[in-house]
């Protein structure tokens, strides 16, 4: 895993479950706007939160994680939901038979190009991919635990895809420990 060090100091607490729901509502209203009708698979998904809100608002999903522990807990959290063990650097998928991914908070754990290229492997054209890419995470002594500026570029150069919507955020997460996240929010379109 890239970034290992980062993934220790912030795994207490299941630091990533404690995220705001707010991301996967706004994909999820962003989707309902498109009238769109395909199948999401959360990449990344952890304890399965927001796969739950994609399905409570009916639409055809699957999460997807490589850790075996996260998705025993995502199925017994949300039972009526769909998860596999899945590793996003290779995904199962045949080409373009994917209509949208989201995927928060996991990109700098992974090779970007790699990852990003799998993704838009399997993308259907005309699909789309939430992003929620963490450009720096500074700690509350102001030292940065993480730079990513490094990520726009990767993104600007996909191939075949539009940018339907970026926007830059801030949140301060308090558990385990202090910390600040600047981020992108995108949304792509594959060409």
């Amino acid at each position: 895993m890239k970034n290992q060090k980062l993934f220790e100091k912030y795994k207490a607490q299941k630091h990533w479950h404690q995220h705001p729901e707010k991301y996967a509502q706004r994909f999820a209203a962003f989707l309902k706007v498109q009238k769109f009708k395909g199948k999401i698979v959360d990449l990344g998904c952890g304890n399965g939160r927001d796969v739950a809100i994609f399905a409570q608002r009916s639409f055809d999903c699957l999460g997807v994680d490589k850790s075996r522990k996260e998705i025993a807990e995502a199925k017994r959290l949300h039972s009526d939901c769909s998860f596999e063990v899945q590793h996003i650097e290779k995904l199962p998928w045949d080409n373009e038979s994917i209509d949208a991914y989201f995927m928060i908070n996991v990109i700098h754990y992974l090779e970007e190009r790699k990852a990003l290229a799998e993704i838009f492997r399997t993308l259907k054209v005309g699909g789309y991919l939430y992003l929620h890419i963490n450009l720096s995470i500074t700690d509350k002594d102001g030292l940065v635990d993480y730079q990513g500026y490094d990520l726009q570029q990767t993104i600007k150069s996909i191939p075949k895809a539009q940018i339907i919507s970026w926007k830059y955020l801030e949140r301060i997460d308090a558990k385990p420990k202090w910390h600040k996240h600047q981020i992108l929010e995108i949304i792509l379109q594959k060409d």
